[in-house]
């Protein structure tokens, strides 16, 4: 089968950069033209987890490893939310809890990002919450910060790894609460109620043309619930890499999902280190990860956006974010 052509962009999604197989082991960038000292943070190491694109043009990532909401505008890359925190014996941010000012709050574990109400939500399962991100303040939307199962108001709800959001179109937000093996329902009141339940580990989300579409990362399979009903979309329940029929495919830990207008589904094949399309009843592979080729990417997919023709695809094990034609 005839692969898409792709590209791995810098993280800002501007620049092109050259990424050596030394250079992929040790997590680094290495910018066309750019010294390194000239670079932001998130030039030099990034983890994007998910992305998405702001009314104004710009791209908002979520980095796991800085554990910070980045803004990428005009080929420059600045923190949203977030502050870079003290590192641990490793290198690595260590993060933190604090509800405060957008450069003041410190994330643990910023998952998932989608718009909700006037601002953006951003699932935190390192600290069991949802924060919420407006023009000025990070603060917790929902979850009590403490492992849980409970639903309630606000911070009365408990959550275990809150992981993929999605937002319909009233503006309800839905939470994949993973650990849970549910899906949590938050409506513009912050009252948290159990939409789905039964799953297995959920985790990317997607909301699109009246349903809310489920990578079910325990079961291997790609859910689509439509007025309350639940439907197997693709795989058979059945760790493997298989295409063609939906009904007879399968995928390994899918930990994402997104939908075209067209109705067009691309997963996260997480395990299989491979981007998959299902449409027309058939699923295809649109991108591999192939060990001759020297970028070795995607390793660890997750987070995607949708823009014209163009998949954005976070890859969190290689630190890039990658393009393909869909």
């Amino acid at each position: 089968m005839k692969k898409n052509r792709s590209k791995a962009i810098s993280i800002h999604g501007i620049r092109h950069h050259i990424l050596t197989a030394a250079a992929a082991a040790a997590g680094a960038l290495l910018l066309a033209g750019t010294a390194w000292g000239d670079a932001s943070a998130m030039d030099i190491i990034c983890a994007p987890s998910d992305v998405i694109f702001a009314g104004d043009g710009s791209m908002l990532v979520t980095d796991t490893y800085h554990k910070v909401v980045w803004s990428v505008k005009d080929g420059k890359s600045t923190l949203y939310a977030g502050r870079l925190s003290t590192q641990d014996l490793y290198g690595e941010p260590l993060g933190g809890y604090h509800d405060s000012a957008r450069s003041e709050s410190y994330f643990k574990e910023p998952w998932a990002i989608v718009p909700f109400l006037d601002g953006y939500a951003v699932s935190d399962p390192g600290n069991q919450v949802v924060r919420f991100i407006d023009t000025t303040l990070t603060r917790t939307a929902v979850g009590s910060g403490t492992t849980g199962a409970a639903n309630g108001i606000g911070t009365a709800a408990a959550f275990s790894n809150p992981t993929g959001l999605a937002v319909d179109e009233g503006g309800s937000l839905y939470i994949a609460d993973t650990a849970n093996n549910r899906i949590c329902k938050v409506d513009l009141t912050g009252k948290v109620t159990t939409y789905a339940a039964d799953l297995s580990e959920p985790t990317g989300l997607c909301y699109q043309n009246g349903s809310l579409y489920i990578a079910e990362s325990g079961n291997h399979r790609i859910i689509q619930i439509k007025d309350g009903q639940k439907t197997v979309i693709a795989g058979d329940g059945m760790e493997g890499s298989t295409g063609g029929p939906a009904a007879q495919s399968r995928f390994s830990n899918p930990q994402g999902v997104e939908v075209a207008e067209d109705g067009t589904i691309y997963v996260s094949d997480t395990g299989n280190s491979a981007i998959r399309r299902i449409s027309g009843g058939q699923v295809t592979t649109l991108l591999v990860n192939n060990e001759k080729n020297m970028d070795m990417i995607p390793v660890s997919p997750m987070g995607m956006a949708i823009q014209g023709n163009t998949l954005y695809i976070c890859d969190n094990f290689s630190k890039k974010i990658i393009t393909a034609a869909r």
